[in-house]
């Protein structure tokens, strides 16, 4: 199916952004990396804050819908976060130029992070926190601060997936086997260190209990 007009934009501006960040990004480069011409871009998007914002969201979005899903067909609440780890990984495999924006807003503080981009990542860190409440209150977790966990949770998997270039050179001269990684076992990788940090074993969880 053919792209259209709109959509080759946002995926123009997002290549940009991810390169330069907002405030290195200009309206002119993305009209022309995107085929159109800058009165195109403003009519079917607007200026560069209403593009930035539109290429969060939209795809973030996705992801959301995605984890939501993901979440709601898993039974236990490790299941939950092992699922939501698992979509997250993919997610950010198959829009690799998300990442790179988003750690470039940390970085800088949110600098230019659109409120509209705040809300829907709290929305993800309800869905995680609301999981991890329902598995302290079962005696399956450890009692954890849910935000900390939710950003060490995050930031863990979006370190992982951009720094595939930095590990493949930092294992080239460390003489090991960096190993391709796929998203599936970078998400397991980390749900492995999170759940046996969090979870009780039959014994602790007796003592929890009683």
């Amino acid at each position: 199916m053919n792209e259209t007009t709109r959509e080759r934009i946002l995926i123009a501006a997002a290549e940009t952004f991810a390169e330069t960040g907002f405030a290195g990004a200009r309206i002119d480069e993305i009209a022309e990396k995107a085929g159109v011409n800058k009165a195109m871009l403003y009519y079917h998007v607007g200026s560069k804050e209403d593009l930035y914002t539109a290429v969060l969201t939209e795809t973030f979005d996705r992801g959301l819908s995605s984890i939501r899903a993901s979440v709601e067909s898993a039974g236990t609440p490790a299941a939950k976060l092992q699922a939501i780890l698992n979509t997250f990984a993919h997610f950010g495999s198959e829009n690799p130029v998300f990442i790179p924006i988003v750690m470039r807003e940390i970085a800088s503080g949110g600098k230019h992070l659109p409120d509209e981009m705040v809300l829907r990542m709290a929305s993800v860190f309800r869905l995680v926190g609301d999981t991890l409440r329902s598995g302290m209150e079962a005696g399956a977790f450890r009692r954890t601060d849910p935000l900390l966990t939710h950003v060490s949770l995050t930031g863990a998997m979006m370190f992982l997936i951009a720094s595939h270039p930095v590990r493949q050179r930092v294992a080239r001269i460390a003489g090991v086997d960096a190993g391709a990684h796929t998203p599936a076992e970078l998400a397991a990788h980390v749900g492995n260190l999170f759940l046996h940090g969090l979870t009780i074993t039959p014994a602790k969880a007796k003592k929890v209990k009683s």
